[in-house]
């Protein structure tokens, strides 16, 4: 695998590459709302580090990867050879790149589809015609069932979608496989707080960042404090029915009933803590989609 840090998930491969960060590569990066960006390199890479780009380039030659006619492949050897692959690639596609150049997009975000010939201001647009892409014999694939996840076939989807116009689909609402009961009466979720992103490999960096939300937290209604014993800041426990998790208590608004827990904080900054129990002191996350039934209770005051 690739990192730019030596991330606990980094720890368990075989071989770890040093990878560039954003601002040591150049290339595209396309937003959720198709706005496709260009970010070039401003500083070098440190030590051994490559870019994805060129590590993905030094792969495929150490392989001797070649094409039909014995040309290595991929052809391109660099950032913008890549980008003009993915231009013709996106030729006449809904999401046609051939009109975003690199000196276009210089000048500031434009989104797709632009094709080439289009004016720098004329900013695209998807279905002005009541097009949708959705043809059953046009769509790259059929959609699935949402609440199974089971891919619709074409005879299914030309039956529900004969004529390709956009689709609203719904799902009935599915109570949780793990709802509260006697032994585990509260609802916990995990999720984010707004100074860490993921894991915190680079937000857990920034003095700024880490120093505003430091450790993991439990928080939880007044109401069910006050039930628990549990008063602000005191040590807790929080307890499904697969593991443990112990942080400080932080009374708030949140809904009586659920407890809630930020899931950025593993141990890579905790330079004592080691092995597997160590690892469940501070990781929240549950596999029923980040819900679960659980229990609280206080296990020390505040230091």
């Amino acid at each position: 695998m690739q990192d730019i840090f030596l991330t606990e998930t980094a720890a368990l491969a075989d071989v770890v590459l040093p990878a560039a960060a954003w601002g040591e590569k150049t290339g595209t990066f396309t937003n959720a709302d198709r706005t496709v960006h260009l970010s070039e390199r401003a500083v070098e890479p440190p030590g051994q580090a490559r870019s994805d780009l060129a590590i993905f380039l030094d792969f495929a030659r150490r392989m001797d990867l070649r094409d039909r006619d014995a040309n290595p492949l991929p052809p391109w050897t660099d950032e913008r050879g890549a980008y003009a692959a993915w231009q013709r690639c996106s030729a006449e596609r809904p999401c046609d790149y051939t009109g975003l150049s690199y000196d276009l997009l210089r000048d500031g975000g434009v989104q797709w589809p632009h094709p080439a010939g289009r004016g720098p201001g004329d900013d695209g647009r998807l279905y002005t015609n009541g097009v949708f892409f959705a043809h059953p014999d046009e769509c790259e694939s059929y959609g699935k069932d949402l609440v199974t996840g089971e891919p619709w076939g074409e005879q299914r989807y030309r039956s529900a979608n004969p004529d390709g116009r956009a689709m609203i689909k719904t799902a009935p609402y599915l109570p949780s496989p793990e709802p509260p009961s006697p032994e585990y009466p509260l609802v916990l979720i995990t999720g984010r707080t707004v100074y860490h992103f993921h894991t915190r490999t680079k937000t857990g960096r920034v003095p700024q960042l880490q120093s505003a939300a430091p450790d993991a937290w439990i928080e939880l209604s007044p109401l069910d404090a006050e039930a628990a014993g549990i008063a602000d800041n005191d040590l807790v426990e929080v307890s499904t029915a697969r593991g443990a998790l112990r942080a400080r208590a932080r009374l708030a608004g949140i809904r009586p009933g659920v407890v809630f827990i930020p899931f950025h904080y593993g141990y890579w900054d905790m330079p004592d803590a080691e092995g597997p129990e160590a690892a469940r002191t501070r990781p929240a996350n549950e596999p029923l989609f980040k819900t679960a039934a659980a229990r609280v209770r206080r296990v020390g005051r505040p230091a």
